[in-house]
Formats: C-alpha cells, structure tokens, sequence
C-alpha cells in the first residue's frame, strides 16, 4: 500500500517558486498566510518580485550630488531601527548601517536626479537595507520602488499623495460611514495616514517581522494598496472610533496610534485585497470625482509593470515619457518651495500634537491643558491645509 507523500511545507514551496522563477506561485506566497516568512527567503524572492535588473537607463551611473542629499544625511541619523533578534545592535553596527542607508538613498536619487527626496523615503529604504544586508541589492530594490509604486510621493511636493489619501476618504465612506461622517463633521484631514501611506506602515511599526510581512504583500501589489490596507485597519477599529469623545485632538491622535495595536495584520492584507478587487483605482476616482493624473504611479502601474523583463531590459522612459523631469511635473507648475514648506509645517504640527497628549499621560498633566494645546496647533495645521488646497483645488 502506498504511503501518502506529506505535503511540502511553506518554505519548502517558496524555495521551489524561487529556484523555478514561479512567479505566480510566488506571488501567491507572498499574499497568503505567513507571506515568504524569512529573511533568507526574501532575500531571494524580492528581487524576482521587483524585476531587478529590468531597467538599463544610462541615468543610472550618474554619480553628481543630488540637491536634497543634505537633509538624507539630517534624517538618516534619528532613524529607529526595528526590533528583531537578527541585527546586532551596536555603536559601531548602527552607524555602519547609516553610512550603508546613506549610500542606498543617494545612489537611487542621483540616479534619477528628476526624483524628489521625501521625509520617510529613508525608513522605506532602510527596510529592504536589513532584508539584503547590503547596499547593492538594496539599491536596486529601493530603485525599483521608486520609480514604479511611491513615485507620486517623490515629485517636487506632496499633493499627489494628499489626493491619493483623499481616496482613503471614498473607501471609507463606502465601508465605514459612520467613521467617514465623524471625521466629515469635524473636519479631520487625512494626515494621520501620512507616515503609513510614505513609509508602507514602516514608521509605525517597531516589529522588522510584521514590517516585512507587510512589504511582502505590497511588493506584489498595486501602488495604492496601502491605502486600501488603511481604510480596512480603520474599518477593523470601527468601534473603538465610535466610541471616542467627539474630538477634533482626541480621534486625530487614536487613528495615528492604529498601526501599533494591530495584533494580526493578515486579516487586513486580505480584506484589503478584496477591497480593491470591488474598488479598482480607477473606479475609486470615478466614485470619489478625485482623478489622480494620467502618469500618476496608480494610473500607469499596471501596463507599465507588465512590460518589465529582465531578458530584455529597456529603459523607464519608454515605460513612463519624462525627460529628465518627473512625471508629473507640468510646464506651467507653479513655484513649489512655500508650499512644501507649508506641507512640512503640517506634517511637524500634527505629529507635536500627538506628543503633546502623550507627555500628559507619562507626566499626569490636567487632560484640558494637553487637549487645548494639541488642538490648537491640529486647528493651525487645518488652517495651512485649507490654504494648501486653495493653491492646488
């Protein structure tokens, strides 16, 4: 009598997919329960999944100095690293690792000299930097992700990424509109998505291994799926929202803590996938009358992506036309640097805010103190919002 054969285990079937380049099965991995579950595998998965070696621009050996690489070297050493059991945690080893994440960052912004460096495109690079262990690879992974899923985010300011997270807003009334009503009548702006949205969850999240959990699954998706990820994760805290005092500071500061109490994050890749299979992007901008430009990242994604192969590599601009200039940039672009200015003003308040709350808690201040102070400064942050919409309705 024949023995039934035990059915392979998981890293058994991701090493097959990988050693017979099965990107569908991959894929399929990478989506499902437990995603490609080690740092080894990934290692060998992500470039199959990113196309490496796809693109041969002659931009790419550019090596004169990018305009934005002084403020990489201000951030690059306030980065937290992850917690996970697999760095080593020293002097010597964090600050060979911030000469490493430096070096990634840089190489992919002279590359591509027309990007624009954002406040968190460190924290996304540094992920794939811990996953390859080295700058090369980790180069071309952060390349590959810049240039065909946050390139929105990496034009001259941030109001593309403002309209993408205006979608956040159509997604949740449509699945959550008591949510969506609360936050219509206070008036609450969609900042505290922000981090999520640039960073992939990275900047609130101090598990490497639900990081990378979560990088699996984006990697093998489109552009926007990360913000279908946020509208399920608000969905899932539906009644803990509800529940909350009806306060512009107070529901600010709680969607921004979300991330952090996730306890299980494969219910919401998988909600969220089904989410955009009934909402595709280009139906999310029809219903929400939110169109997003025509070389936008999630406009271009699917058709541009298909195209790439590494036996026959070809250059971006004959994915995506631009001449030494993003995409998205426009002959007639208005003057950017008060506007980004004002966007970073934003982005610095909101977050004070929420430090402000949290200061009162550890130190037992009068709550009214720290609800004044916190809003005072949201309600300055919405009123530089409202003058940044004027400028781009």
């Amino acid at each position: 009598m024949r023995r039934r054969s035990k059915p392979a285990s998981r890293k058994a079937q991701i090493s097959h997919a990988i050693s017979t380049r099965d990107l569908t099965a991959l894929k399929q991995l990478a989506r499902t329960k437990g995603g490609l579950e080690t740092t080894r595998l990934r290692r060998q998965a992500w470039p199959l999944l990113l196309n490496f070696r796809s693109l041969t621009d002659s931009a790419h050996n550019r090596s004169a100095q990018h305009h934005e690489e002084s403020q990489v070297s201000l951030d690059i050493p306030r980065i937290n690293i992850p917690q996970s059991p697999e760095f080593l945690r020293t002097k010597q080893a964090d600050s060979r690792r911030q000469r490493q994440l430096t070096h990634v960052v840089c190489s992919v912004l002279r590359s591509y000299p027309w990007l624009s460096y954002y406040q968190g495109f460190h924290e996304l690079s540094l992920v794939f930097l811990l996953v390859f262990g080295s700058e090369r690879p980790a180069a071309e992974a952060v390349r590959m992700v810049a240039l065909f899923f946050v390139r929105d985010a990496m034009a001259s300011n941030l109001d593309h990424v403002l309209q993408q997270l205006q979608l956040l807003y159509v997604l949740l009334k449509a699945i959550s509109p008591q949510v969506h009503a609360i936050l219509a009548d206070l008036d609450v702006p969609p900042f505290f998505a922000i981090s999520w949205v640039l960073t992939w969850f990275s900047h609130d999240l101090s598990s490497f291994a639900d990081i990378c959990r979560i990088y699996d699954f984006l990697l093998v998706s489109p552009p926007l799926q990360v913000v279908y990820m946020a509208a399920v994760m608000i969905k899932q805290r539906e009644g803990d929202i509800l529940a909350l005092e009806r306060d512009f500071a107070s529901l600010h500061t709680a969607l921004i803590k979300l991330p952090a109490q996730v306890n299980a994050w494969q219910p919401i890749i998988d909600d969220s996938g089904y989410l955009l299979s009934e909402y595709p992007p280009t139906k999310l901008q029809l219903m929400g009358n939110c169109r997003l430009p025509k070389l936008s990242a999630v406009n271009t994604f699917e058709q541009s992506w298909k195209r790439l192969d590494p036996a026959r590599p070809l250059q971006f601009p004959s994915l995506v036309p631009v001449k030494d200039r993003h995409p998205l940039a426009t002959a007639s672009s208005k003057s950017t640097t008060a506007d980004d200015n004002r966007m970073a003003q934003v982005i610095e308040l909101t977050s004070t805010a929420q430090k402000a709350r949290d200061l009162a808690v550890q130190y037992r201040w009068p709550l009214v103190v720290a609800t004044a102070a916190s809003v005072t400064m949201l309600m300055y942050a919405w009123l530089l919002m409202n003058q940044f919409q004027q400028l781009y309705p």
